[in-house]
C-alpha cells in the first residue's frame, strides 16, 4: 500500500558520526572545562540556528521562511 509520501531514510554513517562526535564534544565541555548544562545546551541551540541558516543561504531558501524559522525560535516557550 503506497501513500505517496517517500519511505523514511535512516541515518548514514556520516549523520551518525557527526551526531556522536556532537554528544561527546557537550559532555566534554561539560566534565572537562566545568560548563554548566544550559550553557552547553545554549551553545548547541546557537550552532545549529546557525547552520540552518547558512545552509538555507546557500540552498536559496525564501526569507519567508527565515522570519518563520527565527519567530518560531525566539517564541516564549510555554
Amino acid at each position: 500500500m503506497e501513500s505517496g509520501t517517500p519511505p523514511r531514510n535512516r541515518l548514514g554513517g556520516a549523520e551518525a558520526v557527526v551526531i556522536i562526535v556532537i554528544v561527546a564534544m557537550a559532555a566534554i565541555l561539560v566534565a572537562l572545562e566545568g560548563l554548566t548544562v544550559p550553557d552547553v545546551l545554549q551553545l548547541l541551540i546557537s550552532a545549529g540556528l546557525i547552520a540552518v541558516l547558512l545552509v538555507g543561504l546557500v540552498c536559496g531558501t525564501p526569507v519567508r521562511s527565515f522570519g518563520a524559522l527565527l519567530r518560531v525560535l525566539l517564541a516564549p516557550s510555554a
